[in-house]
């Protein structure tokens, strides 16, 4: 939900945005700042309510940029409300900055009644996403850095966090341990206001980067952090509520030992959508107005840009048997609407594809090493199987590749459906596609087996080989994951990427978008392709939407187009066959010609 109509843009602020359209300003995760500025804000109060009612410590784990920093923001606004600062480190006066009033804090939201009558608790936010060092010592310097700037705000907003100014100023001059600093902050908000709620932020990025270091190195950084969060555990008769987040529970057995009074959310199904969109809330303002705004300047139906950012960005369920509401990642959803509701990126998009925001702004190399390394322990076998009822799997000791996968976004549960049992698989085309692909590029690097052939078929136009090679190629990717018609295209787009062809992919033409498009050597290849369908179906579909001539029209007719159906099927025992039939994309009234299939 957002503001009424008073909060709508200006045209000449929205770079070609209809006036009646709120911005979406993907960056921002202050909620204070949104309301402020009236920038759309979907309404999550509802969800995040019924996450407190679920215990007083919390932990939520949710992929990286999933909308957790600004779930934290505004859970601190439904506690405290907007405290803007009122003076300044050094005592002198500074001009006050504008105060969210309360009665338009929530207006509009599913919190805005019970706002009005729910006590007021002082928040701590804690992000450790800013702590660093390559030291233990580094580290703890940090720490304690972070926690008086903590302080210092509360200073600034007007009560006493109990702390001396001067250490607050300088901690190197503080001679206790950060988690005595904290312990002091939380029993002095508690007398000057009442009981404390403490808000943890990346709780786990100090310690991902000590990945694959040898116990003994490790251990006295755990031992730092075991330390520092032990006084909430100390504090928990006069804290309100305590939220821990993370990105993963890699490090959740060994930095919470101490805190045995920690429940843990992130599997729960009825708290799936607290982080992330559901289909149901594109259903409605600001969302529905938006793309509604982004559909007619693809000059495309609601429908259809639905149905395709349905495929590219939603799939992510946070329960083990997939029931749970499937939801979008709310990174790649705002940035792509935010894209297409500005005219010179939306004609990239229309030429070039819908784009892998989240996907580009940090792959994790080192599970793409590993995808190398192993592929087999990434796999799909249905949860039935002994091997996935292993409770390990899910334990916050779980150390497995697919079990980091799935705790970073990578992999997510598929419900049971059409018979099959629920089971792991990618939760949409941005990441099958960008993993695939960075995948891909690994391996090309050395020289799979199909590749020159591939290449020798797009450049001579002699097509008979295609399937063979295809299929040499695709037995390099781990093939418990290809699963379904899309990691299959996601495979296809790396490989050619990987060869240094840049593939057009499901690009747009009057009647609708094939699969694949390659220019290579003068020679326009179009593809459509199928998983465990029908080699006629591709055929059919290629004929029916006549694809390719409006690569022709844009080529202004100079060159070789050939129409390619693919039909790629794989049994229950892991065997994979590719079959294929080719055609002029100028004859389209010819008859498709065979080409030799192949099978392993």
């Amino acid at each position: 939900m957002t503001d009424e109509p008073d909060i709508h843009t200006n045209p000449d602020e929205t770079q070609g945005q209809s006036p009646t359209v709120p911005r979406l300003r993907p960056g921002i995760s202050d909620y204070t700042r949104l309301r402020r500025e009236h920038h759309a804000y979907v309404d999550k109060t509802s969800e995040l309510a019924q996450l407190l009612d679920t215990g007083e410590f919390l932990f939520l784990s949710r992929p990286r940029r999933f909308g957790k920093t600004l779930m934290l923001s505004t859970i601190e606004c439904m506690f405290q409300g907007d405290l803007p600062r009122v003076r300044h480190p050094d005592r002198s006066t500074i001009r006050a900055m504008p105060k969210v009033q309360d009665e338009q804090l929530f207006a509009v939201t599913a919190w805005e009644q019970p706002f009005t009558t729910s006590a007021r608790h002082p928040v701590i936010r804690l992000d450790l996403s800013r702590i660093s060092g390559s030291s233990v010592g580094q580290m703890e310097l940090s720490l304690k850095r972070h926690v008086a700037q903590q302080a210092l705000l509360w200073y600034c907003r007007g009560y006493n966090p109990g702390i001396d100014l001067k250490h607050l100023r300088d901690p190197t001059s503080y001679r206790f341990a950060a988690q005595d600093m904290l312990d002091e902050l939380i029993q002095s908000l508690q007398v000057e206001c009442n009981d404390p709620v403490v808000l943890v932020d990346e709780y786990d990025t100090p310690l991902l980067s000590l990945l694959g270091r040898r116990p003994s190195e490790v251990d006295p950084y755990f031992r730092l952090f075991r330390d520092f969060f032990r006084v909430l555990k100390q504090c928990d008769g006069i804290l309100h509520k305590v939220l821990i987040t993370g990105i993963t529970r890699r490090a959740y057995g060994e930095l919470f030992s101490a805190l045995n009074n920690l429940q843990d959310c992130t599997w729960r199904a009825d708290l799936g959508s607290v982080c992330g969109f559901t289909e149901d809330q594109l259903d409605q303002p600001p969302l529905s107005n938006i793309v509604q705004a982004a559909a007619q300047g693809l000059r495309q139906s609601n429908d259809e840009l639905r149905a395709s950012l349905q495929t590219y960005y939603n799939g992510y369920r946070f329960d083990r048997d997939g029931q749970g509401p499937a939801v979008y990642n709310p990174w790649s959803l705002c940035n792509t609407l935010s894209d297409l509701l500005t005219p010179a990126v939306r004609e990239g998009i229309r030429k070039h594809g819908l784009p892998s925001h989240w996907s580009d702004s940090g792959v994790s190399k080192t599970l793409v090493d590993a995808l190398r390394q192993q592929p087999n322990s990434v796999n799909s076998i249905p949860f039935a199987h002994p091997d996935e009822l292993d409770a390990d799997f899910y334990s916050n000791k779980a150390t497995g590749l697919k079990s980091l996968m799935l705790q970073s976004g990578y992999l997510t549960h598929h419900p049971a459906q059409n018979g099959h049992p629920a089971r792991l698989g990618w939760p949409n085309r941005e990441v099958s596609r960008t993993m695939l692909r960075d995948l891909a590029l690994g391996h090309v690097g050395e020289q799979l087996p199909g590749v020159e052939r591939v290449r020798k078929c797009l450049v001579s136009g002699k097509y008979e080989d295609l399937p063979t090679a295809l299929l040499d190629c695709l037995y390099a990717f781990p093939y418990h994951i290809m699963d379904d018609e899309f990691s299959y295209h996601a495979a296809l787009h790396g490989l050619f990427m990987g060869m240094g062809i840049m593939p057009r992919s499901e690009q747009a033409e009057l009647a609708g978008r094939y699969d694949l498009a390659t220019i290579c050597g003068g020679r326009i290849a179009v593809m459509e392709l199928k998983y465990n369908r029908s080699l006629q179906e591709a055929q059919d579909q290629t004929a029916l939407k006549q694809y390719g001539r409006g690569l022709l029209v844009e080529l202004d007719n100079r060159a070789d187009a050939t129409c390619i159906a693919l039909h790629i099927a794989k049994t229950r025992e892991g065997g994979i066959s590719i079959e294929g039939a080719v055609r002029s994309v100028h004859g389209i009234d010819n008859d498709w010609t065979s080409l030799r299939s192949h099978q392993r």
